[in-house]
């Protein structure tokens, strides 16, 4: 018996030692590669839920946002406008959330799957900017328009991917939550001065317009059974394709290959108007802003929109070795609808990473760039073989080294996944 717990022990003890496990780049995550999934050391069945989610944002630092939240005097920060001005007011969510199912038959592996993936994207022009805290133009007027000042959109996927050695194939149906669509999502903007008197006044209105394959009443309700109806008739959802390779140092995938597009049914429309005036008479100083939202407006259409989701390339580079260190980027192609719509139009994000993995548990610092922002990762992990979890926990701001003026965001992953 005594020999029997010593080899037990020994056994377990060289089973963590030769992990190499890794999650740190997530398999079904922003970056994802299913191909990933043969890192896990799956016996037989593993489950394994994921959430991962990252705000950034050019517009409101630290005090700004405190100032907000307790309801105190909100005081702009010239330093952190000057950047917005130059680069255009951003901010960005990217979510992805689900469930996978790793099912190893000898050298073939089963992945079945739900995901929800998405990114809200909104880029104000940087001539918008300018009129609303630049300098002051006398004697001047300005009229414009801008459509596609935000994008994105969350949707729901379901699928089975198969993994054959470094390759893997996966069919995916699909149903836009939130289709932001583009062309419809419009800011008008004007402004006048005169010198004498001295006069300003900017007047903006906004309007976004974006699609469902659900009713977003029920959901904001939750309404369970009416969602489930909704979603249960199959020939409205999108069909895609998945496609990628992947090894222990290098891989690539391409995500959303659209077979058949998914079907709209509602639409969600709402607006804001905001007015700003200045006069000045002598050492008499007055300012005088106004801002309004509408409610948003939901409906039904008579005939669904096709929404295709868009294309995603993903590519990891890394070694999983006592120093472990990686690379991974992505990047969502320019996409056009029947609408001729722009969705996550050439949006792209590159992280890198380095720590220490000693099979059994691993840490790491991870620092990453997009068009918005530098995200500032710390990630642990531990692998127990049964038992797997991976956490990142993120700092995002508009610049690579955090001061008084940078303006913060956060983001937290968290993998966890149990089994044989």
């Amino acid at each position: 018996m005594r020999k029997i717990s010593l080899f037990v022990v020994f056994t377990f003890i060289i089973i963590l030692s030769v992990s190499s496990f890794s999650l740190v780049i997530q398999p079904f995550g922003v970056f994802g590669n299913v191909s990933l999934v043969r890192h896990d050391l799956t016996a037989l069945i593993k489950v394994v839920p994921f959430a991962e989610f990252e705000l950034g944002q050019n517009i409101l630092t630290l005090s700004n946002i405190n100032a907000l939240l307790n309801e105190e005097e909100f005081v702009i920060d010239k330093t952190a406008l000057s950047n917005a001005l130059e680069n255009g007011l951003k901010f960005t969510f990217p979510v992805s959330l689900g469930t996978y199912v790793d099912l190893r038959l000898g050298g073939l592996r089963l992945i079945p799957y739900t995901r929800v993936d998405g990114n809200l994207f909104l880029s104000l022009p940087s001539t918008l900017g300018e009129l609303l805290v630049g300098d002051t133009l006398i004697n001047d007027k300005h009229s414009d328009s801008y459509s596609g000042f935000m994008s994105g959109g969350f949707i729901a996927n379901g699928g089975l991917a198969l993994i054959l050695g470094d390759f893997y194939v996966a069919g995916n149906a699909y149903a836009p939550i939130l289709f932001i669509d583009p062309m419809q999502t419009t800011i008008d903007v004007s402004y006048t001065s005169s010198a004498s008197p001295a006069y300003a006044e900017l007047n903006a209105s906004a309007r976004i317009k974006g699609y469902s394959r659900i009713s977003l009443v029920d959901l904001m309700h939750g309404r369970v059974n009416s969602l489930i109806n909704d979603l249960s008739n199959i020939d409205d959802c999108g069909i895609s394709l998945e496609i990628g390779y992947g090894n222990d140092m290098l891989g690539f995938a391409i995500r959303n290959i659209t077979i058949r597009p998914a079907k709209a049914w509602y639409s969600v429309e709402a607006g804001g108007n905001g007015n700003a005036k200045y006069t000045a008479e002598g050492t008499n100083i007055t300012t005088d802003a106004t801002y309004s939202f509408s409610e948003p407006i939901f409906a039904r259409l008579s005939k669904p929109i096709e929404i295709v989701a868009p294309i995603q390339l993903t590519a990891y580079l890394k070694n999983d070795g006592f120093i472990m260190w990686g690379i991974m980027g992505s990047y969502w192609l320019p996409y056009n609808s029947q609408e001729n719509n722009n969705w996550l139009n050439g949006n792209w994000a590159v992280k890198g990473y380095a720590g220490l993995n000693l099979g059994s548990a691993r840490a790491y610092y991870m620092l990453g760039y997009n068009q918005i922002n530098y995200a500032h990762t710390i990630g642990i992990g531990a692998n127990l073989f049964i038992f797997n979890a991976d956490l990142k926990l993120t700092a995002t701001t508009n610049t690579i080294l955090p001061s008084d003026n940078s303006t913060p965001g956060i983001g937290i992953a968290l993998t966890f996944s149990g089994g044989l």
